[in-house]
């Protein structure tokens, strides 16, 4: 989920469905059109965000190791190589995209997708889930593992740890099980994690102190969009249902 202007970007995955995208009215949720991408088969892990100043969407296509740049304006398509699987999208304050990949952080430039930096995470964060730019300039990853740590990092230029939430999953304060996404509050610089075993919506700080649980009935939350000017929470779920929660 995403918007540009007063339009909510959804992207679906249904085997059997020719659309890709769903576009409803972010006053009323009311459908507008649907549309197709052209070449974008599109897999149930691939995301979606936006650049409100250059009004395009960014997709992942996982199966291609690819970005794709949709332009909304002229409906024109680019396609961006990396080097690795995309796993998660977010745009920096300096609007350039940053694409979460397996051990790393990949920046690239909003005017044609090239490399500005890669940034090696370390170790410990293993397989990272999806990460953001906070407009202190340090970067904040969540990344999970069955056995292991499922936690959110700080992280600096260098990529290593600074500060971190969680420690080894569970479902009191301090812990966490299978952190899949997050969204942050530009003005507070507060995040929102997705906390997906644990039914629930995690709010830290900008220095990953503990604010309060945003608890909700349905299992599966897969994806968090935090719309600034309504101050509403969007949360998605695996099976394809969209919570709004008015902040």
């Amino acid at each position: 989920m995403t918007s540009v202007d007063d339009e909510l970007f959804v992207l679906l995955w249904k085997e059997d469905s020719p659309s890709h995208i769903a576009v409803y009215s972010i006053d009323d949720y009311k459908i507008q059109r649907r549309f197709s991408l052209p070449g974008f088969i599109g897999h149930s892990d691939d995301e979606i965000t936006s650049c409100v100043r250059y009004k395009c969407l960014y997709l992942t296509d996982r199966d291609n190791r690819c970005i794709r740049r949709y332009q909304l304006a002229s409906e024109g398509m680019s396609v961006w190589p990396v080097r690795s699987t995309p796993c998660g999208l977010s745009v920096t304050p300096r609007c350039n995209l940053l694409v979460t990949c397996h051990g790393k952080l990949v920046e690239l430039s909003a005017d044609g997708g090239r490399c500005v930096r890669e940034i090696t995470l370390e170790a410990e964060i293993g397989s990272p889930n999806h990460g953001v730019q906070l407009t202190t300039g340090q970067f904040v990853v969540c990344h999970s593992a069955l056995h292991g740590l499922n936690r959110v990092c700080v992280v600096g230029d260098d990529g290593e740890v600074a500060r971190c939430y969680g420690h080894r999953h569970g479902s009191d304060v301090g812990q966490l099980s299978w952190p899949r996404y997050l969204a942050v509050d530009k003005e507070s610089q507060f995040i929102f994690v997705a906390d997906k075993n644990n039914c629930r919506v995690v709010l830290l700080s900008p220095t990953l102190e503990f604010v309060r649980y945003v608890n909700l009935k349905f299992k599966g939350l897969s994806r968090l969009y935090f719309h600034q000017a309504t101050r509403r929470l969007y949360v998605g779920w695996w099976r394809g249902s969209v919570t709004v929660i008015q902040l």
